[in-house]
């Protein structure tokens, strides 16, 4: 092999994964008709990092991820950006980024797509995966400063995102508002802008992060016109021992929002704050068996803390005999409707109580 081979291959890299899920529910649907049994949920992934120059390099994935009625599984370009090397020395670094990027909030998020890379099958409720708004917070059209610091024995990382206004897709319009037709109607995503700022001591047996997220949605139809000005923050603390792990977060989402309805010349508004925190324990029995526990809550309201509030007990392993395989699974114990994946529900009443089995055998390359 010669040497102008070996450093074209040495800038390309690939990769892939591909997951399955199986979920058996009591209580309420979860991506698909649970309660009977369902398949829907798989999720899949491809894309690579090429090196164009030593400043500069093009990274971009497509993803298609099927999760009952709210993820139909068409193909999408989770990211693809390129990134520009705007200084570098032995321990820092500064870069930008430009085209569709992933937006780092909380410890996960960013890599929320890879079975291989969550801390469970199913996220915690902090990141609003029963929800189905996955696009308003995963990746945004724009560009991206990212900036970071090495010591002897700790490390800094400072990411922001300045996203520029986008569409909000039907799907995702849906999920927010429900399917009844007076509800149909075109939403925006405008002015996102993300920031955090992480770091930890040497071999990461303490990590931390900050995390910033400030947008507005607006809605409108032939009925209605809506804004909601969102902001949500979260803070992030991690500890690693050997074989005991322990991960907290804690997210506050504040929001603003007024609707008009000009044919009767009505204008209502209103605030809310929505608070989520977890702890989960993670306990490696050896290199490749892990079982873990999470205790999760969302309180909706702090004004009506016991008719807004929901609670969520995991309990789950995973295996991964090899480091192209994983196999996990986990049993969930729901109380509250907050968690449960309305557009799933349609036409029901929802159940206060529920509990959930969660199987998922994932592969990777």
């Amino acid at each position: 092999m010669t040497a102008t081979t070996q450093a074209n291959q040495d800038s390309l890299s690939l990769h892939g994964f591909f997951s399955q899920g199986y979920l058996y529910s009591k209580g309420n649907d979860f991506f698909g008709e649970s309660t009977d049994g369902s398949w829907e949920y798989y999720e899949a992934g491809a894309g690579g990092r090429y090196r164009v120059a030593p400043y500069l390099s093009l990274a971009g994935q497509f993803f298609a991820r099927d999760a009952g009625r709210g993820d139909n599984g068409s193909v999408r370009t989770d990211y693809l950006y390129a990134d520009l090397r705007l200084a570098q020395s032995n321990n820092a670094g500064t870069s930008i980024r430009v085209g569709r990027v992933r937006n780092p909030f909380g410890f996960y998020n960013s890599t929320r797509d890879v079975f291989f890379t969550r801390p469970s099958i199913l996220l915690p409720q902090q990141y609003l995966e029963s929800f189905g708004v996955r696009e308003l917070l995963f990746s945004s059209d724009g560009a991206q400063f990212h900036s970071y610091w090495e010591g002897d024995n700790h490390h800094l990382e400072f990411t922001s995102t300045f996203g520029k206004n986008d569409k909000i897709s039907s799907d995702t319009v849906t999920n927010m508002f429900g399917a009844g037709s007076s509800l149909n109607g075109d939403a925006e995503l405008q002015s996102p802008v993300f920031a955090q700022l992480s770091g930890g001591l040497a071999g990461d047996r303490w990590k931390a992060a900050l995390s910033y997220y400030n947008t507005t949605l607006a809605f409108s139809n032939t009925s209605i016109v809506a804004s909601l000005d969102a902001t949500l923050m979260a803070a992030s603390l991690q500890y690693n021992a050997e074989k005991l792990s322990l991960t907290g977060e804690y997210s506050l989402l504040s929001s603003n929002s007024v609707f008009v309805i000009p044919a009767v010349n009505l204008v209502s508004t209103g605030n809310s704050k929505t608070e989520t925190a977890y702890i989960q324990a993670d306990y490696r029995l050896d290199n490749k068996v892990t079982a873990y526990t999470r205790f999760d809550h969302r309180l909706g309201n702090r004004e009506r803390p016991n008719e807004t509030d929901s609670s969520i007990l995991t309990l789950g392993a995973r295996w991964e005999p090899r480091k192209q395989w994983r196999f996990a699974a986990e049993i969930h114990g729901i109380r509250g409707t907050a968690p449960i994946p309305a557009i799933d529900n349609r036409n029901t009443s929802l159940a206060e109580r529920s509990e959930l089995i969660v199987l998922m055998a994932g592969y990777r390359f």
